[in-house]
C-alpha cells in the first residue's frame, strides 16, 4: 500500500464570485462539507460580519449542522485583547471546548497552534495553521492552506464535526486573502 494521502472530505463554499472578491474574510459564509463520494456531510453557516481583531464591534459566531438541516453545534469568538479565543457549544447551549490562539497568528516562517481544552481545562488537542514554505506564502496561498487538527480519539463524532468547523472559521479569519 502507497503512503499517499487519502481524500477524506472536500470543502465548497457557496458564493457568487463577487462576494468573495469584494468582501473576503467579511463575507457570509455557507459551506458545504461532503465525504469521499460526495455526500453532504456537513453545513457550516456564518452571517456576515467584520473580523475585528481587537475591537469587540461583532465578533464571529458560526453554526454547525449534520446532518445539513439539524444543529450540532455553535463556535462563538469571544472578546479577548491579546490573543484569539473561542467557545464551542452544543446546540442546547453547553459549553464544550475553548480554543485558544497565539500572540501571534502570522504564520510566517513558522507554524501557528491554537490550543483546544474542554470546558473544565482540560487539554484535548490542538489545530495548527501549516508553514509550507514561501514559495507557497507567494503564489499559493490563495488557492490552498494546510492545517492539523488533532484531538482525544475518545470524542464524539459531533464534537469533532464542531472542531473541524472551529479550523475553517480560523482559516477564514486569519489566512484567507
Amino acid at each position: 500500500m502507497g503512503g499517499g494521502l487519502c481524500l477524506v472530505y472536500t470543502v465548497e463554499e457557496e458564493n457568487s464570485w463577487w462576494v468573495g472578491y469584494f468582501c473576503y474574510g467579511l463575507r457570509p459564509l455557507q459551506l458545504r462539507v461532503c465525504n469521499s463520494v460526495g455526500a453532504e456531510v456537513l453545513r457550516v453557516r456564518r452571517p456576515y460580519a467584520c473580523t475585528p481583531r481587537v475591537l469587540p464591534c461583532q465578533l464571529q459566531h458560526l453554526q454547525v449542522f449534520s446532518p445539513p438541516g439539524h444543529l450540532i453545534g455553535t463556535i462563538e469568538q469571544q472578546w479577548a485583547a491579546v490573543r484569539p479565543v473561542y467557545l464551542i457549544k452544543k446546540e442546547n447551549g453547553e459549553e464544550l471546548f475553548w480554543i485558544r490562539g497565539p500572540f501571534i497568528t502570522l504564520s510566517l516562517f513558522r507554524d501557528v497552534e491554537f490550543g483546544i481544552a474542554r470546558a473544565d481545562g482540560v487539554p484535548v488537542g490542538s489545530t495548527c495553521k501549516r508553514w509550507q514554505g514561501l514559495l507557497h506564502a507567494m503564489f499559493f496561498a490563495p488557492i490552498t492552506d494546510r492545517f492539523n487538527v488533532e484531538f482525544d480519539r475518545s470524542l464524539s463524532v459531533e464534537e469533532k464535526a464542531l472542531l473541524l468547523a472551529a479550523t475553517l472559521l480560523i482559516d477564514y479569519m486569519y489566512y484567507d486573502v
